[in-house]
């Protein structure tokens, strides 16, 4: 088997062109034949066609071309789309009979495959084995954030212009939803938001609703809500935020400005936050998005030999444990993260204990040698049913 893998794919931070390479060479290590192939070289089709492989990877979904059309598509080659962000965003790869979709949530997996679309799989971001950092080392970032700037409130008053009362109100009790607990994410959360708005004296025609945009505002909302909150609450220790702001309004400055505990940083890439991790005693991940899977923040954290302070989930607190080899906090309970906070950053054995837990279960099990092995246990059988599939039946 052979696959070739696209880099180029653009992304914030460069991330998924690191993602990309880090997956290719663990293949290879594994003993999978791969090719890295720029998205963006003007010959790409023809390499392909010319030596064509088994199948084609990106990180994230290729998008459609001017007339609608798939690469894969188009050349008849089974495509794996790696999603490293939401698969709402991608719900258009489902109708490619070449389609192979993997996600970083378990429940967005399964969430896809209620549609009627079977090669949907959970596969979480990973990190590289060669990156292990020791914890001891020297650190001069006591806690650190690597995260865009959304402006939630914005995002908030800009409904009121896009829809109607009634839907805005759905939306905001999908949004609360889903930052009440640790499990609902925001698309369950709008199914039950709106079954609890129809007991009321309001109805809303939900043939009339295009879903997908809504589920999106809800999911951007919750995700700069939950960022915020979380150093917001951090009222004792230096916090040091890397980040850009998104494209609707205004930047970090805006909500952490007051904050003297705080200062903030351009956005920088991937590579270089990598470096910061390794300066760094707690990395800070806000992930309301994903509430049955894994974050490249994680994982990233404690191999460059940060404790990874982390928003708790079902699928996280069967990897790891809070306390021992990682650090939870739960998003409807952003008051207590200060305490937990001074507590790891004025106990260095408990620390130091902690991360070094917690990077041995990266180690073992969330390598992207692991993704890599993940990656063939089912793609040799996808394969071969999706060319199946495309073969013509015999005329009786």
């Amino acid at each position: 088997m052979r696959i070739d893998i696209f880099t180029g794919i653009k992304s914030q931070y460069s991330v998924l062109n690191h993602f990309a390479i880090k997956l290719h060479d663990a293949l290879q290590d594994i003993g999978v034949k791969t090719r890295l192939l720029s998205a963006h070289e003007k010959d790409l089709i023809t390499q392909i066609t010319q030596d064509p492989p088994d199948c084609t990877l990106s990180m994230n979904g290729i998008t459609p071309n001017k007339n609608g059309h798939l690469l894969f598509d188009l050349l008849r080659i089974p495509h794996i789309s790696y999603l490293a962000d939401s698969p709402l965003h991608f719900m258009f790869l489902r109708y490619s009979p070449y389609s192979i979709i993997t996600c970083v949530d378990r429940l967005a997996a399964h969430f896809i495959r209620t549609t009627g679309f079977s090669n949907a799989f959970f596969m979480p971001h990973a990190v590289e084995s060669s990156l292990k950092v020791d914890p001891h080392i020297n650190r001069s970032y006591d806690v650190v954030l690597m995260a865009t700037c959304i402006d939630h409130e914005e995002i908030r008053k800009s409904w009121r212009k896009k829809y109607s009362l009634p839907l805005c109100h759905v939306m905001e009790e999908a949004a609360e939803i889903t930052l009440s607990d640790q499990i609902t994410p925001h698309y369950l959360a709008f199914t039950q938001a709106l079954e609890n708005h129809e007991k009321g004296r309001f109805t809303i025609d939900q043939n009339s609703l295009d879903l997908i945009p809504i589920f999106n505002e809800i999911e951007l909302y919750v995700r700069g809500k939950d960022r915020f909150e979380i150093v917001n609450n951090i009222k004792d220790a230096h916090v040091h935020v890397f980040g850009s702001k998104a494209q609707i309004g205004q930047g970090w400055e805006k909500y952490l400005s007051h904050q003297s505990n705080v200062t903030i940083h351009p956005a920088i890439s991937f590579t270089e936050a990598l470096k910061i991790m390794q300066q760094s005693k707690i990395v800070l991940n806000s992930c309301p998005s994903i509430k049955h899977g894994g974050h490249e923040r994680i994982f990233a954290g404690l191999a460059c030999g940060a404790l990874a302070f982390t928003s708790e989930n079902p699928y996280l607190s069967e990897q790891f444990k809070d306390g021992e080899s990682i650090a939870f906090y739960r998003h409807n309970q952003w008051d207590k993260i200060n305490l937990s906070i001074n507590e790891y950053l004025a106990d260095d054995q408990k620390w130091g204990t902690v991360v070094s837990k917690g990077q041995a279960v990266v180690t073992k099990h969330h390598t992207w040698e692991q993704r890599a092995q993940q990656l063939m246990e089912f793609l040799p059988g996808v394969i071969k049913s999706i060319k199946l599939s495309q073969v013509p039946s015999k005329k009786s």
